[in-house]
């Protein structure tokens, strides 16, 4: 199986290897803002990174084991939301950067307005939603803990985390109108300034001996102020673009809708794979073993922030590119994409496997029992996410999603069926082994298949 899949990839990028592409000024364009755009998000992570490694250990030695798997069962449990904008962000950023590539303002500000009146839709029947269920959740059941109190402070915590999560599903369009528009190094700029302002809230909250729900609050409040510094940014420089009322357009909600749809299946896919791991725990083992996997897992976190970093910039421009017909970049981006990506996660990923043990002991806790193979266990399953996530922004930016959505969703019911039966039988280990083998087993090869396909139709229809 290895050895096949090794051999599609690289016949994947020998695909007409001497093709060039005409270097006009739009290229030379798309170059210097993906240039931008990464070093924005290098300096950004850097400083994501640094107030990482400052709030870990500070709020895991003030909340305690139990409490501090509580907060991250609570960002897990928001992450897992993260589809509830029916992928209409992900549709805007795709509808935008096609308007963007054929210079078509008035489109884009259509694009534009009707998803920020979807979202605002959605926003709304979550917070209503939200409001009627909340009286009536079981938390204790729901927290796997035994304790009232705890349970009270863990359900506080969440009303406050979600909050801002419905208050950002509106104001996510800035910063999707800015991916798609390829002006994303304002808001890599920005979140690090909103990072910064919440480490010292979440210092604070600490030295005053505040709530799980006020250390929440603290942690989310930069992001909401960096999204709308973002927007006044992005509506100073194209106020073109400022959404009205007489630029909805039901025919561009429509299409925004139908791109969602698919995009929202793909999220929900990727939330059941990527981010059900601490909830899993919880369910099986107790909230108290959480620590012992999240806490490894924010080191190997930074190889997806850098994954995140020179490869998500290439999603909007893998879709201007289309628009415009410049097929041979899109194929010689996606060669360099694989080249540079698994050539800084394999190297990182290893020390981090080796270091890791040393670290924890020595910055976090002696006493967390964390078992050496769940770092090589995080290792793999981190060097296939990021072999996987080449593919799918590639896919994600030619608009290839139907396949995408239906292996996806295979991929992700036999990733939770078996990081539930290895997890039962294995520990915490059993998270990144249920991961690593659907992965391997169906989405891979898949992607290589649906690939190949869309080169050989765009060399065809490039002739």
């Amino acid at each position: 199986m290895a050895a096949s899949t090794l051999e599609r990839l690289r016949l994947i990028v020998r695909l007409r290897p001497h093709d060039t592409s005409t270097v006009d000024g739009r290229s030379h364009e798309r170059y210097r803002r993906m240039t931008l755009t990464i070093v924005a998000a290098l300096a950004a992570r850097g400083v994501t990174l640094l107030t990482s490694l400052v709030s870990v250990p500070l709020t895991f030695r003030y909340l305690g084991a139990e409490r501090y798997g509580l907060w991250m069962v609570l960002l897990s449990f928001i992450s897992a939301m993260g589809f509830a904008d029916l992928g209409i962000g992900n549709g805007v950023m795709n509808a935008v950067s096609e308007a963007y590539g054929k210079e078509n303002r008035e489109l884009a500000r259509q694009y534009v307005t009707s998803g920020f009146v979807l979202m605002l839709a959605i926003a709304s029947v979550l917070a209503l939603a939200g409001a009627i269920a909340y009286p009536f959740l079981p938390w204790l059941r729901l927290f796997n803990v035994k304790s009232t109190p705890v349970a009270a402070e863990g359900a506080r915590a969440f009303l406050v985390l979600f909050c801002w999560f419905v208050v950002n599903i509106p104001l996510d369009v800035i910063t999707r109108a800015q991916a798609g528009l390829q002006r994303a190094y304002w808001s890599q700029m920005v979140s690090a300034c909103g990072n910064i302002l919440s480490l010292l809230g979440l210092i604070l909250v600490i030295e005053l001996r505040g709530s799980l729900a006020w250390l929440v609050f603290t942690s989310t409040a930069g992001v909401v102020a960096a999204t709308l510094c973002n927007g006044w940014i992005l509506f100073r420089d194209c106020p073109w673009l400022l959404p009205s009322w007489h630029s909805f357009r039901g025919a561009a909600a429509s299409k925004i809708f139908k791109l969602g749809l698919l995009f929202f299946i793909l999220q929900f896919a990727g939330a059941v794979a990527y981010t059900s791991d601490n909830i899993v725990i919880t369910r099986v083992m107790g909230v108290a073993a959480v620590a012992i996997y999240a806490i490894p897992q924010k080191f190997f976190s930074f190889v997806s922030l850098l994954f995140n970093v020179g490869m998500t910039p290439m999603w909007p421009a893998y879709t201007e590119a289309a628009a415009r017909g410049d097929v041979a970049w899109v194929r010689r981006a996606f060669r360099n994409s694989l080249s540079i990506s698994l050539g800084i996660a394999v190297p990182v990923c290893i020390f981090f496997a080796l270091t890791g043990p040393w670290i924890v002991r020595e910055v976090v806790s002696k006493s967390l029992p964390v078992p050496h193979s769940l770092y090589w266990a995080l290792a793999l399953w981190t060097v296939v996410y990021t072999l996987t996530g080449i593919m799918s922004i590639m896919l994600n930016g030619l608009g290839i999603l139907k396949p995408q959505a239906f292996i996806g969703l295979i991929g992700s019911s036999i990733n939770l069926a078996l990081s539930i039966i290895f997890t039962i039988h294995l520990g915490v280990i059993g998270v990144c082994l249920g991961s690593i083998i659907g992965q391997l087993l169906i989405v891979l090869p898949f992607d290589v298949v649906v690939i190949r396909k869309a080169f050989r139709r765009m060399s065809s229809s490039s002739l």
